[in-house]
């Protein structure tokens, strides 16, 4: 499978009349973006606003981010099985604008008849100060779409009306005229080395509970398959896509295309190691049985691959670090040398057990950090999104006041981790 992707990035983004990218400057105008998602907007109400990387801008209740990507030509469609029938993805031509996002704000209009694991989680993106460290996207340009629904509108249909907002506005942004700029080129493809090299495999281990909890994989909710091996362009053209709003544990669909263990994967194949491709796992099982035949199955999918070891990734905490042990703990006792990838809980002094579970097989880890560290977090200038911050189902706060609060408050934090101001300190 090979992959051309036409890569455009920005230095900036305003309204304008037209809706053009000039340049590296977008320019949107609100009536195109209206009549894109008019049909998929009934009983909601729609706003825009944006926002850009420095700016003192807080944005809340966030609930996914999109990348603007789309296929050039041919049958298929980014983000396959969403909006419209699915077609296979990962070969072809592919534009994307690398640095932008699609962020759906919102809140869903029944949430008091949601269970607590359906009830979505406060995510916040601040676009400076402390917070930008914590918060994944504070170094994207924004379009954020505010959505707010009618009483007349179900749970579960808003669920389906912002995923597919979401996309529909994606493809069309990659997809606008472009003047005076030129992309930046790149080939994704898994040639066989011209050495021999360890051959390694990404494990990817993905919420799927309930609705409001799950992935979808071409449009189909993967908490109904078994593992399944996916090829590295599939994710590049959207192939996985997020259906999940626990905010700071998940990993948005954007990110999902962009993933960074998948891109460096894929820079250094052929000189460092083979990279096999990824093994796409479900965590959160319903029981201890089901969670030690996931990582079973998705051991023999990775041997089968030929896999020398094995890098495991999860999203999630609790309870899926028990799914996530038994896959580590399966692949180690298949001869597959594996690196399990993870966050530690300590409390806020870092005095509490971090893992859930840590088998003696999961002997090479990497730590992410301590999830449970707390801030001091100050007041930005503007808010978009709302008037309050829910802390976690504890009580409302205007996030126009200064507030201490665990890190997890803001949007993607646990992908943060390693990469911003969570550290993990080893001590001998």
């Amino acid at each position: 499978m090979q992959l051309d992707i036409l890569d455009y990035s920005l230095d900036g983004v305003q309204w304008d009349d037209r809706t053009v990218l000039s340049g590296k400057t977008l320019l949107i105008n609100p009536s195109d973006l209206k009549d894109q998602i008019r049909d998929s907007t009934r009983c909601l109400e729609v706003d825009f606003k944006l926002a850009q990387p420095g700016e003192s801008k807080r944005i809340l209740h966030v609930l996914d981010t999109v990348i603007p990507i789309e296929k050039v030509s041919g049958a298929s469609h980014s983000y396959p099985g969403i909006d419209g029938p699915a077609e296979l993805v990962g070969t072809g031509q592919t534009v994307r604008i690398k640095n932008m996002l699609i962020t759906i704000s919102g809140q869903f209009p029944h949430e008091e008849g949601m269970s607590p694991i359906e009830r979505p989680r406060e995510g916040i993106i601040d676009m400076s100060g402390i917070g930008a460290s914590y918060s994944y996207g504070s170094d994207f340009f924004h379009l954020v779409v505010q959505l707010g629904p009618e009483p007349s509108l179900s749970n579960m249909a808003f669920d389906q009306a912002l995923r597919t907002v979401a996309v529909k506005l994606a493809r069309y942004l990659a997809k606008v005229g472009k003047v005076s700029v030129e992309p930046e080129r790149r080939t994704v493809r898994l040639t066989k080395p011209r050495k021999k090299l360890p051959r390694v495999a990404l494990i990817y281990q993905f919420q799927g509970q309930i609705p409001f909890v799950r992935t979808f994989y071409y449009g189909e909710d993967i908490s109904r398959t078994l593992p399944t091996y996916v090829h590295p362009n599939e994710f590049m053209d959207g192939a996985i896509v997020s259906g999940t709003y626990k905010s700071e544990r998940k990993i948005p669909t954007s990110l999902h295309c962009t993933h960074p263990f998948i891109d460096q994967l894929l820079r250094r194949h052929g000189e460092d190691f083979e990279f096999l491709g990824v093994v796409l796992s479900r965590g959160y099982n319903d029981s201890l049985e089901q969670k030690r035949k996931m990582g079973l199955w998705s051991a023999r999918l990775a041997k089968n691959l030929g896999a020398d070891g094995a890098i495991a990734i999860m999203e999630g905490m609790g309870n899926a670090t028990v799914d996530f042990m038994q896959t580590v703990k399966a692949c180690e006792n298949q001869g597959i040398k594996t690196v399990a990838v993870l966050h530690e809980s300590n409390g806020a002094k870092g005095y509490e057990p971090p893992l859930v579970d840590h088998p003696e097989e999961a002997d090479a880890m990497i730590s992410r950090g301590n999830t449970s560290e707390r801030l001091y977090i100050p007041p930005l200038d503007t808010v978009i999104g709302g008037d309050e911050m829910d802390l976690h189902f504890r009580s409302k706060h205007d996030p126009r006041q200064p507030l201490i609060f665990e890190s997890t408050i803001f949007y993607g934090a646990f992908s943060k981790m390693g990469a911003s101001g969570f550290r993990a300190v080893y001590e001998s």
